[in-house]
């Protein structure tokens, strides 16, 4: 009857909001499905093929002494994020702190609810209601909820470069933890991101919560200006800090500092598949990245 309605995006499922957040006003689809050719490693850490043999070979670590099989898929999975992000994803279980993050899961069981004040290394680990340790990975990088919303603490150690050892453990009938204060590995000197810079699997970005985390302590949120641009092509070269950008800009209404952690929310529901540019600035940051997500 010629009527027309206006509906919020996430009214729709969720594969049929990728596809509208894929497509441009002008009814052409954001760049990135096909490459053809090497893509520049200046905006591009790995290619496509490069991250599908990291992701396998990370997969085929099998476990160690005093390590289960179990654990080790855990270690794992952290350490694909790891490698997705830009850190060092050669994290090794380690069988103390296996059975201190056991522990401390079996102490949250006990008290009947989450607390880092229980001792018996709660105050060292990451704790969530999830009794799947696997699981509880990508829970941690999520790191949803409104308590971990600015500081996006869990994410930031899994994600801490001068990580080298980690434990998982689990309750009897629910919660687990992850020990994750360790710096005996080697850190690195430039910024990292969730999402990585470059190709990053779409399915590995849980939620609208980005994280730009510093080698030094962030300036307060309202000295920092987030810009994330959905860009309609490829670029050949990274954009100047102050360069005009083709793409449609995104708004970015939330945006948070934590010690060297910036994190920010593009709006819910603008984020799909597609290209993405980064700026940064403010406060003496400035950065720019790009984003792939595929």
């Amino acid at each position: 009857d010629g009527k027309q309605f206006t509906l919020k995006v996430d009214f729709f499922s969720e594969d049929s909001q990728e596809l509208l957040n894929s497509w441009e006003e002008d009814g052409e689809p954001s760049g990135g499905d096909e490459i053809d050719g090497e893509l520049p490693k200046n905006l591009y850490p790995y290619q496509k093929h490069e991250i599908k043999a990291a992701i396998k070979e990370i997969e085929a670590t099998e476990a160690g002494n005093g390590i289960t099989d179990d654990q080790q898929k855990t270690i794992n999975e952290l350490n694909i994020y790891r490698f997705l992000c830009g850190v060092p994803s050669d994290v090794k279980g380690a069988e103390k702190m296996m059975e201190a993050a056991t522990d401390a899961a079996l102490a949250c069981e006990e008290n009947g609810g989450l607390s880092h004040d229980l001792g018996r290394s709660t105050d060292k680990c990451n704790l969530t209601t999830d009794k799947s340790t696997l699981r509880s990975v990508s829970g941690y990088i999520n790191d949803s909820g409104s308590n971990n919303r600015e500081h996006r603490g869990h994410r930031r150690w899994c994600l801490n470069p001068p990580m080298g050892e980690a434990g998982f453990g689990h309750g009897k009938n629910g919660y687990s933890a992850m020990w994750c204060m360790d710096r005996s590995g080697k850190g690195i000197r430039k910024p990292w991101s969730y999402p990585g810079r470059g190709l990053f699997p779409h399915n590995r970005l849980h939620g609208n919560s980005w994280s730009l985390f510093l080698n030094e302590k962030a300036p307060a949120a309202d000295k920092v200006k987030v810009e994330v641009w959905k860009l309609r092509r490829r670029p050949e070269k990274a954009f100047a800090s102050n360069a005009e950008i083709e793409g449609k800009m995104l708004p970015v209404p939330y945006v948070a500092t934590y010690l060297n952690a910036i994190n920010f929310e593009p709006e819910q529901g603008t984020v799909g598949k597609g290209i993405y540019w980064v700026r940064v600035s403010g406060g003496g940051v400035s950065e720019g990245y790009l984003v792939e997500l595929y």
